[in-house]
């Protein structure tokens, strides 16, 4: 290990990471991987591998090293761990109810990198937008965007209200799979140590 990496801090440890070094990443590695592995372990409830899960992170961060635009590298990693965490509560069916007690800390908090998680967010939510067929995604948009009634978007689309209505039943629970899944991954980030 090269001692002059031990001076850097962790976004200049970065920095090198960005230019292929790669006794850099082993630096990161090995000043982060542990405390990341405790944040891992503490949020799984069944014995899953925590160590496969901070080896995919780090694996991601080198891969996509060029990629990333990252401003604080240890909220970035315990982020990161805290996503793949929540793809085995995914894997196993586990569910949230503490909606009101949720919405109510995001509102009291302020958090390192939110903004990137937000983006995230609604990145995730366009993207499936942009998957659905041409007037479901129309019809998507004046109902749940625009707050339009289906009698409106009816009007405005020239189309009947049962069509109006079954195309957005066609989409709502996709959508709200969607939004289960995004929720699931805002409450572990925000509840989370």
């Amino acid at each position: 290990m090269n001692s002059q990496y031990a001076l850097y801090t962790l976004e200049e440890l970065l920095l090198h990471i960005k230019e292929d070094d790669y006794s850099a990443f082993d630096e990161l590695y090995s000043r982060t991987w542990k405390q990341l592995y405790i944040t891992a372990n503490s949020k799984l409830k069944v014995k899953t591998p925590a160590k496969d899960i901070i080896q995919e992170v780090f694996v991601d961060l080198w891969n996509k090293r060029h990629e990333r635009e990252i401003k604080n590298v240890q909220a970035y990693l315990s982020q990161a761990v805290k996503f793949k965490v929540l793809d085995e509560f995914r894997k196993d069916k586990y569910d949230f109810v503490e909606i009101d007690s949720f919405v109510e800390k995001i509102e009291e908090r302020d958090y390192a990198d939110s903004q990137l998680i937000g983006k995230e967010f609604f990145d995730t939510v366009k993207n499936w937008i942009d998957t659905l067929p041409t007037k479901r995604k129309e019809i998507f948009r004046l109902k749940y965007l625009e707050g339009l009634s289906n009698k409106e978007i009816a009007q405005k689309l020239d189309i009947s209200q049962k069509t109006v209505q079954n195309q957005a039943l066609n989409s709502s629970p996709e959508f709200k799979e969607l939004l289960r899944k995004t929720f699931l991954a805002f409450i572990l980030f925000f509840l989370g140590t």
